[in-house]
């Protein structure tokens, strides 16, 4: 940390060098190296979110018609309202690396459809394990989201899924994202101190 932040962060914020040293080791040491492992999570999660909300209108549209036949005293409502709310989750893809396979990355679809895996060699540069990664959330958009498991052109648009999801990425990195960056960073420390610690907020 920058020594101008860490004594804005001591004076005007009564912290202690302790609690900035443990908050920072513990980002580094602890959530850095999670953050590292969960390539395209926004993409992971944005997939799984839309998958999860067409399992959701299936899931409800079939136990309204058990509730219907068996006549069942059953708080539907209050089940829909939860779902809704995403408290449960109907459908995970969950990216595991691996020493290594027969193939770099590979998607298993769990017993049921409840979620996949994804696995890929973990000893893969990190921009080779992206491109997998994307590629095979493409044979997960296919099955899932447009039908086309069983298409004879399924590998190639499982690449043209991951080359328009990767298209993206690069746009957000090299345009999109300079207007989250700061030159110096006091910078940062001001937008914190402004946005966060005003009354109001």
């Amino acid at each position: 940390m920058d020594k101008a932040v860490l004594d804005k962060f001591l004076n005007e914020f009564g912290l202690s060098k302790a609690q900035i040293k443990k908050y920072e080791s513990y980002y580094t040491n602890d959530i850095l190296p999670v953050i590292d492992r969960h390539y395209l999570s926004h993409l992971v999660t944005t997939i799984e979110e839309l998958i999860n909300t067409k399992k959701k209108h299936e899931f409800l549209d079939q136990i309204k018609k058990v509730i219907e036949k068996e006549n069942a005293d059953f708080d539907y409502v209050n089940l829909e309202k939860n779902i809704n709310l995403k408290i449960f989750r109907l459908f995970s893809i969950i990216l595991v690396p691996v020493e290594s396979g027969k193939i770099k990355a590979r998607t298993h679809v769990f017993r049921g459809g409840y979620g996949v895996l994804i696995t890929y060699w973990k000893q893969l540069p990190a921009d080779q394990i992206r491109i997998l990664i994307a590629h095979e959330l493409g044979h997960v958009a296919n099955k899932y989201l447009f039908d086309n498991a069983k298409s004879d052109s399924e590998d190639g648009l499982a690449s043209l899924f991951g080359y328009i999801a990767l298209h993206d990425r690069n746009d957000f990195y090299k345009n999109r994202s300079k207007s989250f960056t700061r030159e110096f960073d006091m910078q940062i420390y001001n937008d914190i101190a402004n946005i966060c610690h005003k009354k109001g907020m």
